[in-house]
């Protein structure tokens, strides 16, 4: 009975193991599997030795270039216009017909000079002025600043004039003072009788003094003479400057006549350019306004340009004058593509720029056009995904696998290498660093991930 018992223990323990066992191995399954599924998915691609091309590739749609603007300098009135929108034409079409006469700015200019020099020949007769202050004033030449030294000459004898009648009117002042003091003194020492009679001293005359006011009027004479002679000059100046001005007015009004007339269109306006006619803004009886643009010409000698836009890093590749292969080149036939400016992108300042190459040849504006710039291609030992390059502040790095073993099965875990960039192109670049090839770089993953991180594999 005892035997019984102990062998149905036996077969107990032994089930309960078995139970034991299977539940932690599939827990131990379910964990793992839990785990894995909680990773970050990634899918690689080995780095193997393959051929880069440095080449830029870019892809833009063909613009014209710049429309020709029809204007003319004039108000004229419209007879007939003879284009509309999307007509061809050629240089020396005629375009607009026009009523004919002078324009409005022709007729109102000429009234206007007629003016300048009724009133010019005014002044001259009016003012009787000399012949030769007229041709002085015809001459062009700034009268004031030709006599601007013999002018400052005649002020100069002014003010010493002025001065020399100052200097003996303050000498006659003192000796008539001092000879009043004396007079006064005298009348009373001698006692002068009741009659009232006058010192015979005050009486007779003082012979410098009489000399001084003799000097004194003559200098007041030179004095009137020079200031005279300052005003007239004065006077002839401004005469001959009022009148340059009215002689230079009319001569700005008849270059500006003649200006007019040069660059009057006749009873036609013409197509100065061979291109497609674009808008219209006129029809017959309207009066064109001066200088406003009523007719607009796709000029086809302007050519067109397609711009693409590229890294910081790829227009170091190129210059300008660089010759772009034409990808679709079948299509365009011959076709050439220039570059001929690089200039910052506004949409991505100081991280990509703009190419901006001439195109020659049959092309439209508005097709698709794909091109091509810089070195030809050549292989290199490491080359990987162009998205499986990283950046952050200590440089540019990849994400590498690195495959470990643990107990509960191989892990995989994301390594970092650093790497140096040589050449790129549109899907891949040409890397060097601490890589032996064969390795499995990260191009994409389905978490942020670092260097460090648990990782599993895309099935």
């Amino acid at each position: 009975m005892e035997e019984k018992q102990h062998i149905a223990r036996k077969k107990w323990v032994k089930r309960f193991a078995i139970v034991f066992f299977v539940v932690l191995l599939l827990l131990t399954f379910f964990s793992n599997t839990i785990m894995n599924h909680s990773l970050p998915q990634v899918a690689t691609q080995a780095i193997e030795s393959d051929s880069v091309s440095s080449k830029i590739r870019g892809t833009g749609t063909i613009e014209s270039g710049e429309a020709k603007e029809v204007a003319i300098s004039e108000s004229r009135e419209v007879e007939e216009v003879l284009v509309k929108a999307g007509d061809t034409v050629k240089k020396d079409d005629v375009l607009v017909k026009l009523k004919g006469g002078d324009s409005s700015e022709i007729t109102t200019a000429q009234a206007e000079l007629d003016n300048l020099k009724t009133a010019y020949r005014n002044s001259i007769l009016v003012n009787e002025t000399d012949q030769s202050l007229v041709n002085k004033a015809e001459s062009g030449k700034d009268y004031y600043e030709e006599n601007r030294a013999t002018l400052a000459a005649i002020s100069a004898k002014v003010k010493a004039a002025q001065d020399k009648v100052n200097n003996i009117q303050e000498q006659i002042n003192k000796l008539n003072a001092a000879s009043g003091q004396t007079s006064t003194d005298n009348a009373a020492g001698d006692g002068a009788d009741d009659m009232g009679m006058d010192d015979n001293s005050n009486n007779s005359s003082n012979p410098e003094i009489d000399k001084l006011n003799q000097s004194l009027e003559a200098a007041q004479k030179e004095l009137e003479t020079v200031t005279k002679e300052h005003t007239n000059y004065l006077a002839d100046i401004n005469t001959v400057n009022d009148l340059r001005s009215q002689y230079e007015a009319i001569k700005t009004a008849e270059q500006n006549i003649e200006k007019l007339k040069q660059n009057s269109v006749g009873n036609e306006i013409k197509s100065t350019v061979d291109g497609i006619i674009l808008t219209v803004d006129i029809k017959n009886g309207d009066t064109i306004s001066p200088d406003t643009p009523f007719i607009t010409i796709q000029n086809k000698d302007n050519g067109y340009s397609l711009t693409i836009s590229v890294t910081k890093d790829q227009v170091k590749k190129v210059k300008i004058g660089d010759e772009a292969t034409i990808s679709n080149s079948w299509y365009y036939g011959d076709v050439k593509a220039t570059l001929t400016t690089i200039k910052n992108d506004p949409a991505a300042p100081g991280k990509q720029k703009l190419l901006v190459l001439n195109i020659e040849g049959d092309v439209e504006a508005g097709s698709t056009m794909t091109v091509s710039l810089g070195d030809k291609s050549a292989t290199y030992d490491y080359v990987v995904p162009n998205s499986s390059i990283r950046e952050d502040n200590n440089g540019k790095f990849i994400l590498v696998v690195k495959e470990k073993s643990s107990p509960l099965g191989n892990r995989y875990v994301a390594k970092r290498i650093n790497v140096e960039v040589l050449v790129t192109d549109d899907s891949k670049s040409a890397v060097k660093g601490a890589l032996e090839g064969g390795e499995y770089v990260i191009t994409t993953s389905s978490k942020l991930i670092k260097a460090g991180d648990l990782i599993r594999l895309a099935d």
